[in-house]
């Protein structure tokens, strides 16, 4: 007798190893303006590996290792994020901070993560805005929230945070030994998108115009120059009590208090000799009053520099000394418009 029931057929199926080479199975992009640990806690996630365990499988070691690729990426890792991703070399050195011309304006890495949660007055490693944690399909960090003299959202207008609103931790996403989203803190399980307020305008302002008196300068700068304005500002004392310190080392809360007394005329800093460093903090603020005044006439004298048709622009504010030393900073550079745009 004949039997009429189908067989089924057993083919091998090809080896992973032959089908994709040695890259891991799951594809993560990095998201724009993304941070390289960010990207690389998403990865570990998106292929099964906890990010606390995701340094060993990069051969890096500390409880603080994708932070510490932020600030430094090893040849050997780099060649190792190449060969398992299909990410191009200038995407992967774009995500690190290393390359950025603003890397002394950074918030400092401590050793030890949790040294950060035991005073309110030190800096974090890392803020954020819990807005945009909350609105990102997938939430992930952005380079720009490491800068010290960022304090809000410019998408938003709301205050970043730089600590857990429920436990008041510092953030620690590499010490993750769960497959949780990076919104999540990892020491009480709590959700970072607990909304901030809205900052004030003249703190805005303020903002604003360091942001962009800082990006204006770096352009055409080579890299770690002592004597550009975010080197400048990054060194520079600011009053904490009867103390001083820097932005880098200060947490959001203090650096936040600064530049609102900053922007009420309330600075703190005693005057000194007129173009001492404390008095750059001072005029930063009387010139934040009219901002676009001051970036409109950077703008000209860059494009000018450039050989490029001069626009037109408003009446110079009373910021006659800056401005002067910016034009002498780049007399003699000659660079394309597009160098302008500093990440």
């Amino acid at each position: 007798m004949t039997s009429t029931v189908q067989r089924i057929t057993v083919s091998p199926a090809r080896r992973y190893s032959v089908v994709a080479g040695r890259r891991w199975p799951v594809e993560v992009r990095p998201a724009p303006g993304e941070l390289l640990s960010s990207w690389l806690h998403r990865v570990a996630h998106a292929n099964g590996v906890p990010p606390r365990y995701f340094g060993a499988v990069l051969g890096v070691a500390g409880e603080t290792w994708s932070a510490q690729l932020d600030r430094h990426l090893p040849d050997a890792v780099r060649r190792f994020l190449l060969d398992h991703t299909s990410i191009c070399p200038d995407e992967i050195d774009g995500l690190c901070l290393a390359n950025s011309p603003l890397s002394t304006l950074r918030l400092r890495l401590r050793t030890r993560p949790q040294d950060a949660g035991t005073s309110t007055a030190q800096s974090c490693w890392l803020q954020f805005c819990p807005t945009c944690l909350r609105e990102d399909e997938v939430p992930y960090f952005r380079r720009s929230w490491t800068l010290a003299t960022r304090l809000s959202c410019f998408r938003h207008g709301c205050r970043l945070r730089d600590r857990c609103p429920s436990c008041g931790q510092s953030l620690a996403p590499f010490r993750q030994a769960r497959l949780m989203s990076q919104q999540t803190c990892v020491f009480c399980d709590a959700p970072l998108t607990k909304p901030t307020g809205m900052v004030g305008q003249g703190i805005r302002r303020l903002e604003r115009l360091v942001d962009d008196l800082v990006r204006l300068d770096t352009a055409g700068r080579v890299q770690d120059d002592q004597k550009s304005l975010a080197a400048r500002l990054a060194k520079f004392p600011v009053p904490v009590g009867r103390a001083r310190s820097t932005l880098p080392h200060l947490s959001h809360a203090l650096r936040h208090d600064f530049f609102r007394r900053l922007s009420e005329g309330r600075t703190g800093i005693e005057k000194q000799k007129v173009h001492g460093p404390q008095t750059l903090w001072t005029r930063l603020a009387n010139a934040a009053e009219n901002h676009s005044g001051v970036v409109g006439v950077l703008a000209d004298r860059l494009m000018e520099t450039a050989g490029l048709e001069r626009t037109s622009s408003p009446k110079p504010p009373d910021l006659t000394t800056l401005l002067q030393a910016a034009v002498r900073l780049l007399e003699g550079r000659r660079f394309p418009v597009e160098a302008w745009q500093v990440v």
